[in-house]
């Protein structure tokens, strides 16, 4: 299954107190528990481990809290031979590897094999996911899945701003090599551990660009403190342009300063929005609903629903609409995930904007982080979010009213395994559709530049000559 690294999921971190569901009985987890220490003192090759063992206690706060939060129930036995499985990889890729290292390895096979977005967070990985969520981290400000098809790492989105976007890496690159090291072979970890590294220092990537079959870019990207400016904005006339990078701290607040200031520039005199979350990998719910309300009135915006029914919730808006009645036009294309498919699909049920692009990645579970020791930390998929009509977005996304694809680059589109989705789980309806050759014929009538953004002058258009009021995604 693709495993989403996903600097910027759709996170809540410390929800609170675990589900009131137990999957299993007391008598089964101890069992299970029990079998673990015995394996674990055999594949070590010596002794014993206590109960009160700290990386035992380690091991096991992990394992009860899958448990009783995860939003799947799990047999625990199945998990300690997941757990078991890790040992005895990292015993034969390191004889003399320490009661530590076994435990982590056995942590991040077990909480690796769950679902595509649960890991263990070793003090690394703890560390940098809690930069990200503050909006400033060292690497290369890339996000990245493991392509299973081809055994390597898929390019998501690069942040904008970062090494990555300067490089010109593409939603859709295949990595295939890391400075000298084949990536095939490599584990998701693995392969982000090497391209991470000191700010500074440099890394070279073999990118494989498809349609090709064989690795034909090589770009060498230096590793920076990547500060993610969360909001961007221009006027296109009369028209605001509103560039949502990612679902950070201060996205709702650097929102309305942004419109704010458009405002004053348009001397009052706004048309129109559009907003744009394509390549937009999400980030923390919170600010997803709070960026969703700002055009929305008081109604529904997402329900997170978690395996125990008292633990659902529902997120509601609050009067008050940011662009007072005005056409809004979002922007998405298969690198949108999470958090701006909160914001995307919200907009569309309640007919406050038309969706322009192509359809969106289908990343709409909750994943809860939670931390183990001082230093560790698990990242648990505790709940899934659904769409104010009740359209699951996890697998199946959040599709366009009006397909538009880009005039340049890389038109492939990159979604969740399908294995991943909840084959139970009720198709969308489809939503109403427009051609852009009604909507904006001036735009698709001109021969396109190879600098052209064709969805947003898209947008722009609709947006001065076909759209009017909050009504404009209507029946």
């Amino acid at each position: 299954m693709a495993k989403l690294l996903a600097a910027l999921l759709l996170m809540m971190v410390a929800i609170g107190p675990a589900c009131a569901v137990a999957p299993t009985s007391r008598a089964d987890t101890v069992a299970a528990l029990d079998r673990y220490r015995t394996d674990f003192a055999k594949i070590r090759g010596s002794g014993s481990l206590s109960t009160a063992d700290r990386n035992y206690v380690l091991f096991s706060d992990a394992m009860r809290r899958v448990l009783t939060e995860h939003v799947k129930p799990f047999d625990p036995q199945v998990l300690v031979d997941k757990a078991e499985d890790g040992l005895k990889k990292k015993k034969a890729e390191n004889a003399r590897a320490s009661d530590r290292m076994l435990t982590e390895a056995a942590l991040d096979s077990m909480l690796g094999g769950l679902d595509p977005y649960s890991s263990f967070l070793d003090a690394e990985r703890y560390r940098y996911l809690r930069e990200q969520t503050q909006g400033e981290f060292g690497g290369l400000g890339i996000e990245v899945t493991m392509d299973e098809e081809s055994g390597l790492i898929k390019v998501v989105s690069p942040i904008d701003g970062s090494p990555a976007a300067r490089a010109g890496l593409r939603s859709g690159d295949l990595i295939a090599r890391i400075d000298d090291v084949a990536v095939k072979g490599l584990n998701l970890h693995d392969a982000v551990a090497r391209m991470r590294g000191p700010v500074g220092s440099s890394v070279a990537l073999s990118i494989r660009r498809p349609p090709s079959t064989e690795p034909n870019t090589r770009v060498s990207l230096t590793r920076a403190i990547v500060k993610i400016q969360p909001v961007r904005y221009r006027l296109e006339g009369n028209v605001a342009y509103v560039r949502i990078a990612t679902f950070n701290q201060s996205t709702s607040s650097a929102l309305d300063s942004a419109i704010e200031d458009m405002r004053r520039q348009a001397k009052g005199r706004l048309t129109g929005a559009v907003i744009d979350l394509r390549n937009n990998p999400g980030g923390l719910l919170e600010q997803a609903v709070q960026v969703a309300d700002r055009f929305l009135e008081a109604v529904d915006i997402v329900s997170v629903r978690g395996r125990d029914p008292e633990e659902s919730r529902s997120y509601r808006g609050t009067p008050g609409d940011l662009m007072a009645g005005l056409p809004v036009v979002v922007l998405i294309n298969s690198g949108s995930a999470s958090a701006s498919e909160i914001v995307a699909g919200a907009l569309q049920d309640h007919h406050r904007a038309l969706l322009f692009g192509s359809r969106s990645y289908g990343k709409g579970s909750v994943q809860t982080i939670s931390s183990l020791s001082v230093d560790t930390g698990i990242r648990l998929t505790t709940a899934r979010y659904y769409r104010p009509s009740g359209a699951l977005v996890d697998c199946f996304g959040v599709s366009p009213n009006l397909e538009v694809k880009p005039t340049h680059g890389s038109t492939e589109e990159t979604h969740p395994d399908p294995a991943t989705c909840d084959p139970n789980a009720p198709v969308p309806p489809k939503p109403q559709v427009w051609l852009a050759q009604d909507m904006c014929p001036d735009v698709m009538d001109k021969a396109p530049k190879p600098d052209d953004d064709r969805p947003l002058e898209c947008a722009v258009s609709a947006i001065r000559n076909r759209l009017t009021g909050t009504l404009a995604g209507g029946e």
